[in-house]
């Protein structure tokens, strides 16, 4: 997914506040790997067209200076524009997170890719320039110093990806929110029970956002969610081992309850 796309979920997401739990850290870090995958989509043209200068050279002897100067300056670019992106959303992310963080390799990784550009830069201005005193063999010469260059960015992109990823799977978190049906599975939309409460396996005690409905950031583990009873009413109690594959559409995992009442 290109940059603008994902802006403009970012910018839908601030407006409609399609979900309470907006913006959270996980989603955060989901787009610093969009901006890093950005990176890996721009390479394989950076690197195509040092390849076609060096065909250019070799079988046309007519190398086209202009278009291979303008597809590093592209890639250049790419570099620094999504680097840039990651080091913005992981610093939100740590902000949002529940669990802290450090976004130090992060940075360093983004870092080292700004550095081969420096390196990129500096071929791209030597080949300029021997292509313009039609030098053409030591421009030929330092085209597959180009392609290591490209090469080490696509590389060091995927460590950033997986170090992207290692994070966020180090501090995923899980929003649940209960739902009450009745012993026919149909929605309660009246009751009079004072809460709910749940637990995981070491019997420590959680409770929902405000005391409503909805439990915020708990990480991965097996809990059993129950209701306070009302007067004359309960619920059953539900255990659940929260995981991706039980969080729906709207980014939640939803727990049923059986109400009954008396």
């Amino acid at each position: 997914m290109k940059k603008i796309t994902f802006y403009a979920m970012t910018l839908f997401v601030a407006l409609v506040g399609s979900s309470v739990f907006a913006q959270t850290a996980q989603q955060n870090l989901d787009y610093a790997i969009q901006s890093a995958e950005n990176i890996q989509q721009d390479t394989p043209a950076a690197k195509t067209a040092a390849v076609q200068l060096a065909k250019q050279i070799v079988l046309l002897n007519a190398p086209n200076a202009q278009q291979f100067y303008d597809a590093m300056f592209v890639q250049v670019n790419s570099i620094q524009n999504n680097s840039d992106d990651v080091d913005y959303f992981a610093s939100l992310a740590r902000t949002a997170s529940q669990n802290a963080f450090s976004t130090a390799s992060i940075n360093a990784i983004t870092a080292e890719l700004v550095n081969l550009n420096d390196i990129l830069i500096g071929l791209t201005f030597q080949i300029n320039d021997a292509l313009a005193a039609n030098d053409n063999a030591t421009a030929l010469n330092l085209i597959p110093n180009v392609k290591s260059v490209l090469d080490q960015q696509y590389t060091t992109t995927t460590s950033l990806i997986n170090e992207i990823n290692s994070i966020a799977t180090a501090i995923k978190t899980y929003n649940v929110c209960m739902k009450l049906v009745d012993h026919l599975g149909n929605p309660v939309t009246y009751n009079d029970l004072h809460g709910y409460y749940a637990y995981n396996d070491a019997n420590v005690y959680f409770y929902p956002e405000n005391y409503e409905d909805c439990y915020s950031n708990l990480a991965p583990g097996t809990y059993t969610f129950r209701a306070y009873n009302g007067y004359f009413s309960g619920a059953s109690a539900t255990t659940v081992t929260l995981s991706d594959s039980l969080v729906n559409a709207n980014g939640v995992i939803e727990v049923t309850l059986v109400y009954w009442s008396e």
